[in-house]
């Protein structure tokens, strides 16, 4: 008996003993949550990091159908610690959460829910076409009924941001806790007319300061996080000035020196560089005209060389302007207005909108213009008629259809090209010319006939929250039925050569085709906007040119008159051959913009280019001439610091252009194949957005080396074509957009640019470039009355500096295109229901001449009436 109990008690011993080292043993193993670990590569897979702990610290991880999750990449910050502190950053760089028990770690996927809500009117009415943000992560844009949702969120807190246009906005903080969701309602101060008027009109603070635009780097992204330079004019601006040509609308562009082209066209001179062309919502166009404002939603002006995202064709190594057409709203709505004002003008204008169904899924809108003008000059005249429908179609949430285009009809005088040759004038500036600028020496009868067709088509889908494809078509189509360019030179300081270049038929047309596809995403916690897409562009031109040579005028006696069949009965004479040319590009990009942290981000894009060339084929001979292929590459760096989040960000840029060049045939029948044109810019500067988007101000520093460019050199007597030219171009750019106080809104801008041949022929080398000044200003200042019996009575003055540049710089002789000051004022009255307005341009009466030696116009009025619906 006492044997047995002996027994017993041993083996309870020995299993209390085996427990307790058994405990003690677990105990000890248990690993420390404060005990160090380092982790290397710093940056792994979080399958990688889970392995390195359980090696390191003991951990063990239980987890099922987590493969995705764990094929992720995360970076570790620092990648060395306690074991608590590399799991917390595991837990907030992923979408798992952890679960412990002893050493045992279960992984599961965070919660994910809706956030959703709805936005009303101060009247209890649906808000529309208000964006809903989820700051730091995605937007949308809230339906018919005002209602928005975000799904698969993960839990977490976070801020919501309503905005609308030119309104304040409106944020709310959210908790979402569970998969069940949360909701959160925003309740606007303004009634549903208040925001009709906004859509219609214009913003209520601070109107011209919306910078927001898909097109500039073609990412959803906010010029505060943009490293280029732009600037944009809205239409409210452009309604302020009425302004009855787009070119008109540039003069707002700071630093921006205002042309056109002897047809008309709209051109503009920036950081040194002039373009003749211009891009139409993001795509290509081939103008033929002038473009009238009533069919413009806004001017965009992307400065710098911007051939990454846009190729070479349209652009200039100075920049770009991409003007956005009216798009249809879901309010019925619109105006109609008339204006007449000096030189005979007469001006009517319509814009109408309305919704097409029910839901108010299917949107049209129609704008137009018949606009009739003299020329102050004793001849000259400008005929235009245009039309522009746009049609929008949401056809689900995902798929959106957008269709529009424009048709402009033009008959009238071209302007006049000047050439003065230096070795016959001994004046210095165009105010030594002894021809009037109210002479033009042109007949009425050699009007042109020309037209601008414009054709847009684009497909929208959302393929998934985070990736969107978008997909654009664009055609063009310029044409002349006859076009009579006035090409006049002095012979001597008293007679003058009379030219005419005659275009009879002409047809210029491009065809663009653009994939694009574009993401908001992170990896791990590095946040990407990725922009990758496909671009093709085919250009033709069918054309028949002659040159016919008038005759001499002296200038000291009367000058016999020119008809149109007397220029018409020379041209046929020439029996010119047309001919007609063909060009293809097909290019490939993708651009980059990641957030390394929520104010410092990076912006890398890079473009391949190839152009092909098939020649000119002349009809007569059936000869191709001017063949060539050309493979361009085009990067494109920036970076953005924000010290004060959205509010100040530094930014750098570096950016690239090209230009493709034809290969030459040489004096000794060699053929020589050149290189693409290269301009490099480096830039840098300060955006601010401060006072509740109040104020809006770029300033930034540029500096342009251009490479690659052809010139003459003399070699035996002979002229042969080098390519080892080079231009440098820096300077200053400041856009300043105010509204100080409430009603009042200021537009202020100055370019300074200095530039010159650095290796180029003798003659002007080291010479600054034709047609360049140096310091352009510009300033418009707006106010009206908000409150009170006079509600809508408003003032606006203004006006441009440029100041003088060389028209001819050759050797030892100069000629210059004097400096001028244009001061502008405007007074309306502004009514819900209607608008009045009043113009007064150049009131200085200055007199002044534009880069092609074009007089502009003296002072001038113009008074109109709208009536809005």
């Amino acid at each position: 008996m006492n044997l047995f109990y002996l027994t017993r008690f041993r083996v309870i011993c020995m299993v209390a003993m085996t427990s307790i080292f058994f405990t003690s043993a677990t105990l000890k193993a248990q690993t420390n949550p404060e005990a160090q670990v380092v982790i290397t590569p710093a940056t792994l897979t979080v399958k990688e990091l889970l392995t390195q702990l359980e090696k390191s610290a003991g951990l063990n991880f239980v987890y099922s159908t987590l493969d995705q999750e764990l094929s992720k990449t995360i970076t570790l910050n620092p990648s060395s610690g306690s074991v608590r502190s590399i799991l917390q950053q595991l837990s907030s760089k992923t979408n798992l959460t952890l679960s412990a028990t002893g050493n045992d770690i279960a992984l599961k996927l965070r919660a994910r829910g809706t956030i959703s809500g709805k936005v009303l009117t101060s009247d209890g009415e649906p808000a529309r076409l208000v964006t809903i943000t989820i700051d730091g992560l995605r937007s949308t844009q809230v339906d018919a009924g005002g209602n928005f949702s975000f799904r698969n969120i993960p839990a977490g807190k976070y801020k919501l941001i309503a905005t609308f246009v030119g309104l304040q906005t409106a944020t709310k903080s959210v908790t979402l806790a569970s998969a069940e969701g949360v909701s959160a309602d925003f309740f606007l101060k303004e009634s549903k007319q208040d925001l009709k008027e906004v859509v219609v009109n214009g913003a209520k603070v601070n109107k011209y300061g919306r910078k927001e635009s898909e097109y500039i780097a073609r990412l959803p992204i906010k010029n505060m996080e943009n490293p280029q330079v732009y600037s944009v004019v809205r239409k409210e601006l452009i309604t302020a000035q009425m302004a009855t040509t787009l070119d008109e609308a540039f003069r707002n562009i700071p630093g921006a020196l205002v042309s056109r082209t002897g047809a008309g066209i709209p051109a503009v001179t920036a950081r040194g560089f002039t373009s003749g062309d211009n891009i139409r919502n993001g795509m290509a166009t081939w103008l033929k005209t002038n473009i009238d404002p009533i069919i413009v939603e806004r001017v965009e002006s992307i400065k710098g060389p911007s051939s990454t995202l846009f190729g070479s064709t349209m652009v200039s190594f100075g920049g770009l302007i991409n003007y956005v057409i009216k798009r249809p709203y879901d309010t019925f709505g619109g105006e109609i207005s008339y204006s007449q004002g000096s030189f005979d003008l007469s001006r009517l204008t319509a814009d109408v909108n309305l919704p097409l169904n029910a839901d108010k899924s299917l949107l049209f809108r129609m704008t137009g213009a018949v606009h009739k003008e003299n020329s102050f000059q004793d001849q000259g005249f400008q005929h235009m008629q245009v039309i522009s429908p746009s049609l929008t179609y949401q056809v689900s949430e995902k798929l959106k259809f957008s269709l529009d285009a424009d048709v402009h009809k033009v008959k009238g005088t071209s302007a006049v090209l000047l050439t003065i040759p230096t070795t016959v004038f001994n004046g210095k500036s165009f105010k030594d010319l002894p021809l009037s600028d109210k002479r033009s020496l042109i007949d009425n009868s050699l009007a042109s006939q020309q037209a601008s067709n414009n054709l847009f088509a684009q497909a929208e889908y959302q393929i998934s929250e985070n990736w969107k494809s978008q997909t654009n078509f664009a055609y063009s189509l310029g044409a002349y039925d006859q076009f009579n360019q006035f090409d006049f030179t002095y012979l001597t300081e008293s007679t003058i050569a009379r030219k005419v270049r005659v275009w009879m038929p002409d047809k210029w047309g491009r065809k663009q085709i653009q994939q694009n596809f574009t993401g908001d995403f992170k990896a791990g916690p590095i946040r990407n906007r990725l922009l990758v897409g496909a671009d093709y562009l085919s250009q033709y031109r069918q054309s028949h040119y002659g040159l016919v040579n008038l005759d001499v005028v002296d200038l000291s006696k009367p000058v016999p008159g020119i008809s149109l069949p007397q220029v018409n009965n020379a041209y046929a004479a020439l029996n010119v051959p047309e001919t007609n040319s063909i060009q293809d590009s097909y290019s490939a990009y993708a651009s980059d913009l990641v957030n390394l942290t929520d104010r410092f981000m990076v912006m890398l894009s890079l473009r391949a280019d190839r152009f092909i060339n098939k020649g000119s084929r002349n009809l007569g001979t059936d000869v191709v001439t001017g063949n060539y292929n050309q493979t361009a590459y085009s990067p494109k760096l920036g970076v953005v610091f924000q010290p004060v989040k959205d509010q100040v960000s530094l930014f750098a840029n570096y950016m690239n252009g090209f230009k493709n060049l034809p290969n030459a045939t040489q004096p000794d029948g060699s053929t020589s194949v050149f290189k693409v044109q290269q301009a490099n810019q480096i830039e840098g500067g300060v955006k601010l957005d401060l006072f509740d988007h109040k104020l809006n101000a770029t300033l930034s520093y540029y500096n342009i080396d251009v490479k690659n460019s052809t010139r003459f050199e003399i070699r035996d007597g002979q002229n042969f074509l080098v390519q080892d030219g080079t231009q440098k171009s820096k300077g200053i750019d400041l856009d300043i957009i105010a509204n100080p106080i409430k009603g009042l809104n200021i537009v202020a801008g100055y370019g300074y640019n200095d530039n010159k041949f650095t290796k180029a022929a003798p003659q002007v080398e080291g010479k600054r470039a034709l047609l360049t000044p140096a310091h352009v200003g510009n300033i418009w200042i707006n106010y009206a009355l908000s409150e009170g019996i006079f509600k809508g009575v408003g003032l606006g003055i203004g006006g441009n500096y440029v100041s003088d540049s060389y028209f001819a710089n050759t050797g030892d002789y100069t000629f210059m295109l004097p400096s001028y000051t244009f001061i502008d004022a405007a007074a309306f009255y502004d009514q819900p229901k209607y608008r009045i307005n009043f113009k007064a341009n150049n009131i200085g009466n200055a007199k002044s001449w534009a880069i092609d030696g074009r007089p502009q116009k003296p002072a001038n009025f113009m008074a109109g009436i709208a009536f809005k619906f």
